[in-house]
């Protein structure tokens, strides 16, 4: 609030509450104070408003801030414009290393899976932002079993790290299991293995990704 708005509502305030004491008195309107109170009010209210007329600050602010609300909205729509390019560019890169000459094998320190019957041969499959080498299949075994059987061969590698993730939902009990080497260059291997309440047969999903690409920002 301007400084002489301030002022003007001071007054006012001021004068409502000098009247009503004055009522008791003869001729109120002759009190030489108050007067001069209320003519300063007079003044300082035509001030209040000519300042909102023709205060050229609020304007500027205005501008200011539409302004800023057009740049805001310009580098929005920079930045998904940049966004959508590596995306698109990604995609590219990941579609070529998908279809890039070369075996398609897992890890060879892959532990194997029990009773495992291989639904064809593995294939390089786009999984979000990276290739992996998949293998799906079936076993007979149940989830927690085939874990275990995994679990086992990691540690007697002695060589690998691993982490296991136990989920049961309605009755569907899935273990996903994940292997890492420990020394450089880092692989990963990553089993999961989920059964049905009334199915007899284990569905199994073997993958490994393969390196990340490093793809040039523009």
């Amino acid at each position: 609030m301007q400084p002489q708005i301030r002022l003007f509502s001071f007054l006012v305030i001021s004068c409502l509450l000098v009247v009503p004491f004055l009522r008791a008195q003869d001729n109120p309107l002759n009190d030489p104070d108050l007067k001069a109170m209320l003519k300063e009010a007079q003044e300082m209210q035509k001030e209040a408003k000519e300042l909102q007329k023709q205060n050229p600050a609020s304007q500027d602010t205005k501008k200011k801030l539409a302004d800023m609300l057009s740049q805001a909205k310009e580098e929005e729509a920079r930045q998904e414009e940049q966004e959508q390019r590596e995306k698109q560019k990604l995609q590219a890169a990941l579609k070529k290393q998908v279809e890039a000459p070369g075996p398609i094998v897992l890890p060879d320190w892959t532990p194997s899976t029990p009773e495992f019957k291989a639904a064809g041969a593995p294939t390089r499959k786009i999984v979000e932002d990276e290739v992996r080498i998949v293998q799906s299949g079936t076993s007979s075994l149940m989830p927690e079993k085939i874990a275990d059987s995994w679990q086992a061969a990691a540690t007697e590698a002695n060589n690998l790290n691993q982490s296991l993730n136990k989920i049961s939902v309605n009755g569907k009990i899935t273990r996903i299991l994940f292997l890492s080497t420990r020394t450089d260059p880092r692989q990963e291997v990553e089993l999961e293995a989920s059964r049905e309440p009334d199915s007899k047969i284990t569905q199994v999903e073997i993958s490994s990704p393969l390196p990340k690409l490093d793809i040039e920002s523009d």
